[in-house]
């Protein structure tokens, strides 16, 4: 049973004409009729009389007719409660982004934010970049917050969406300390053989990571993948337990490194830039993101 079927029963038994309501159902006419024969072996039973002009129910029809016309009352009189309680409830403000961004930079950026147009709902959710897109297209969300690098750009319909560079960091090699305290575990100028923790295909980060390789080539084949996630917060801890190497954005390293249980392994070539951007729909009309943007754009 689908309500579409109901919908064109419903149509058909108030114009009695196939050709009329499949214009009204903006069906063709044999897709309309398939529906309505749909309907009918559902329910085991004609609900159309076809040899009449114009066509009249059948007594199952007339029958049925008050129940579909009461189903879809309730149906959508429930919709309709439910999607206001929502509105009503609603964050003044939804946002996805890369889970790396909503530990290390959104919490701090959502606070400045609210200093300079006041304060808001907010709503964070983590999900795959596909996912993130096709929510803000479809205006689930307001915002969708992202690492991007000018070598491996993030590639955005322009004329769909706008976008704003929030920020910038780096992408970093890093690794934990030796027993000393003062010294890496591990490091590629002086190891042949380096577990590693990297990224899985899925995430935006395999890009960067391939591309830190291609500044280090002589360095590569010593790498040894022994695990890997899309996401930074797993690898920083699975290099962690696991005595491994792992590249992380700067933020996502900064308390370890600063509680001495990280150490970045500096070289330029083991750096890479990395721009936080932001993007909104183009045609949105809901004030509040307006009012943020306008404020990032100020900025």
């Amino acid at each position: 049973m689908e309500i579409k079927w109901l919908e064109d029963f419903v149509s058909l038994a108030r114009t009695r004409n196939f050709s009329r309501s499949s214009k009204e159902r903006n069906v063709t006419q044999p897709a309309f009729s398939r529906r309505i024969r749909a309907l009918e072996t559902w329910l085991g039973t004609d609900l159309i009389d076809r040899r009449t002009y114009p066509i009249t129910l059948t007594e199952e029809g007339r029958l049925f007719r008050d129940t579909a016309e009461t189903v879809l009352h309730d149906i959508y009189r429930d919709r309709a409660q439910f999607h206001q309680l929502q509105h009503t409830e609603r964050p003044d403000i939804r946002i996805a982004a890369a889970s790396t961004l909503s530990i290390s930079f959104i919490p701090a950026w959502l606070k400045n934010i609210q200093e300079k147009i006041g304060p808001f709902t907010s709503h964070i959710m983590t999900e795959n970049f596909h996912d993130m897109v096709r929510h803000l297209a479809d205006g689930d969300i307001d915002f969708v917050l992202q690492y991007c690098s000018p070598d491996a750009p993030v590639l955005f319909d322009t004329t769909q969406f706008k976008v704003l560079t929030l920020a910038r960091e780096r992408m970093i090699l890093v690794s934990p300390f030796a027993q000393d305290g003062k010294t890496p575990l591990l490091h590629p100028e002086r190891d042949t053989e380096i577990p590693f923790i990297g990224y899985s295909k899925s995430g935006y980060f395999a890009e960067i990571e391939s591309l830190m390789f291609l500044q280090n080539p002589k360095s590569r084949k010593k790498f040894k993948k022994i695990s890997e996630s899309p996401t930074s917060e797993f690898v920083k801890r699975m290099a962690l337990e696991f005595g491994a190497l792992t590249m992380v954005p700067e933020s996502c390293a900064r308390g370890e490194i600063q509680r001495g249980e990280l150490v970045e392994i500096k070289a330029d070539s083991w750096s890479h830039k990395l721009d936080i951007q932001i993007y909104r729909k183009t045609d949105t009309k809901r004030s509040i993101t307006r009012k943020l943007w306008a404020a990032l754009t100020d900025e």
